[in-house]
């Protein structure tokens, strides 16, 4: 058998059973994976255990970017490829990989990433993303975010058109609840930064979002899927701030009862 692809892989999960046994199959000739689960009441553990350069082990949840810069620090390669428990590495990709290793002659690798909903790719509104993923482990960091975490590279980056399979198998309600998740923890991340949700934001941040997309972005192309699509992504950005208002309103709150008379109302 040929070496090991000298890379670390390092995931994150929770409950991810549908999807962690074709992530982990297509990574059976990296050198080490580590998987770092946040507390999964299904079958991902027992999944990942079956396979040999898996290194399983928990950690409770303390947001996207610290889990995954935890997950990283695990990593004993050089080299080091963030994978989503839903991707699929293409051999394109992983021959990429093979590629940029050897030759060692930058930090970061810039690729693709394809969306597939249930097997099919939307047809106008499924743009590839394009992403960092295979780094050096000493030019990258994490910036400390709840959500929409990204790397940040110190160095030289290439780019290349290999792809990574995204497969969002979610039901609606799923994506719902995933929105909801997303958007108390990017309130949150804005309210740390003191970052505000005016009364304009809040009235129009639904509708130009959903024109935007719908309109702008051709996702009426897609018929009804296309209204849906644009309708979550709206409410969506509409949640971000009403949630944040929330939290202003909480503090506030919470100075009037620990300081009774001083704060005047709103």
């Amino acid at each position: 058998m040929p070496a090991p692809i000298p890379v670390s892989v390092f995931i994150i999960s929770r409950n991810e059973e549908e999807n962690i046994g074709a992530c982990l199959d297509r990574l059976v000739e990296f050198d080490e994976v580590i998987l770092v689960d946040s507390g999964s009441t299904d079958a991902t553990m027992a999944i990942a255990g079956q396979y040999d350069n898996v290194q399983a082990s928990f950690n409770e949840w303390p947001g996207f970017s610290r889990q995954k810069s935890l997950a990283m620090s695990l990593c004993r390669n050089p080299w080091v490829l963030n994978v989503d428990a839903d991707e699929i590495l293409t051999d394109a990709f992983i021959e990429e990989v093979r590629r940029v290793v050897a030759e060692d002659q930058v930090d970061a690798l810039q690729s693709s990433r394809t969306l597939y909903r249930w097997g099919r790719r939307p047809r106008h509104f499924g743009r590839d993303d394009r992403l960092i993923r295979l780094f050096r482990k000493t030019a990258a960091h994490y910036e400390d975010r709840r959500v929409h975490e990204s790397v940040s590279i110190d160095g030289t980056i290439e780019q290349t058109d290999a792809t990574i399979i995204h497969n969002e198998n979610l039901s609606f309600s799923e994506r719902v609840a995933k929105a909801n998740h997303y958007s108390q923890a990017r309130a949150e991340d804005k309210f740390d930064r003191g970052q505000r949700a005016s009364p304009l934001v809040l009235i129009f941040i639904f509708p130009v979002t959903f024109l935007q997309l719908y309109v702008f972005k051709g996702h009426f192309l897609d018929g009804i899927d296309g209204v849906i699509t644009s309708t979550h992504a709206a409410f969506y950005s509409f949640m971000k701030y009403a949630k944040l208002r929330e939290l202003y309103r909480l503090r506030r709150l919470r100075q009037r009862q620990a300081h009774p008379g001083r704060l005047p109302r709103d």
